[in-house]
């Protein structure tokens, strides 16, 4: 019986030694070591090559595999944008590589429908120009308004991407729209074909215009890479017409209220043009 009560006065002693010198240990101002230990983790931060300037390297790419990555990747669920840059920078990814790998293709996802649905600019221009400004910086500017004029006057879809039937839809019906927009751009295709908006074959028609503006996209980068793009597009008579008065100007009693390239006739009810 004594030992044991020896024994148990000792841990307590014990446990009470032990406890001061933890809460010794715990008030006393130690060192903090400087240097990495076995125990203490290395954090290390990544480097990352700075994006370059623009512009980026471009090769030239297939027209027609363009095309039809472009219609494939609206039905992949990238809808009109992300699409048309899908068409043209995944072919850069895979021949250039970096910058090109740095890209996230969702980053156009935002343009689907005219940019989330309001039918403005039309997405696949959106997407299209994007990739068009990476590769060709300064001199993207008119390659673009070569795209854009002649996305007004082109009787979508294509022959080419018409022929596609991989979703059970056989030729559609052509439209000119006139417009960049897609809220006409869409509504011109309605008018003629009489399907509705929100019809599978209106889907598919801007599946197919999708590959196709993607296409024209890199058939002008191709020309401006062979240093032989030479921009051919030209206002219509209506537009010049319409400009010669309403244009981006200081004169606002003179019609300088406004400005733009698109046809003003679209929306717009025609009126005598003064004589100049």
């Amino acid at each position: 019986m004594g030992d044991k009560m020896l024994t148990r006065r000792g841990f307590l002693k014990l446990a009470g030694t032990v406890a001061a010198v933890t809460f010794g240990l715990g008030c006393a101002e130690r060192e903090i070591p400087t240097t990495p230990t076995a125990t203490t983790p290395t954090v290390t931060t990544p480097t990352v090559a700075p994006a370059p300037e623009l512009p980026w390297p471009y090769v030239k790419l297939d027209v027609e595999k363009t095309r039809r990555l472009g219609y494939l990747g609206y039905h992949k669920g990238l809808h009109c944008a992300a699409g048309a840059f899908y068409g043209i920078v995944v072919q850069l990814q895979e021949k250039v590589g970096y910058p090109w790998t740095q890209i996230p293709i969702d980053m156009y996802h935002y343009g689907a429908g005219g940019v989330v649905g309001w039918a403005v600019l039309c997405g696949a221009l959106n997407g299209a120009s994007g990739a068009i400004n990476l590769a060709a910086g300064e001199d993207a500017k008119e390659i673009v308004n070569e795209l854009m004029g002649w996305y007004t006057e082109f009787p979508f879809p294509s022959d080419q991407s018409n022929s596609y039937t991989d979703y059970g839809i056989g030729e559609l019906p052509k439209s000119v729209s006139k417009s960049t927009l897609c809220h006409v751009s869409v509504t011109e295709w309605c008018k003629v074909s009489g399907y509705a908006s929100g019809s599978k074959e209106r889907s598919e028609r801007c599946a197919r215009l999708t590959g196709d503006v993607a296409a024209k996209a890199v058939e002008l980068l191709n020309a401006w890479k062979d240093g032989k793009f030479e921009p051919t597009y030209e206002l219509p008579d209506e537009v010049k017409q319409c400009r010669n008065c309403h244009y981006k100007g200081k004169n606002f009693t003179a019609g300088q209220f406004t400005r733009g390239k698109m046809n003003c006739m679209n929306c717009h009810v025609a009126h005598k043009i003064p004589p100049e």
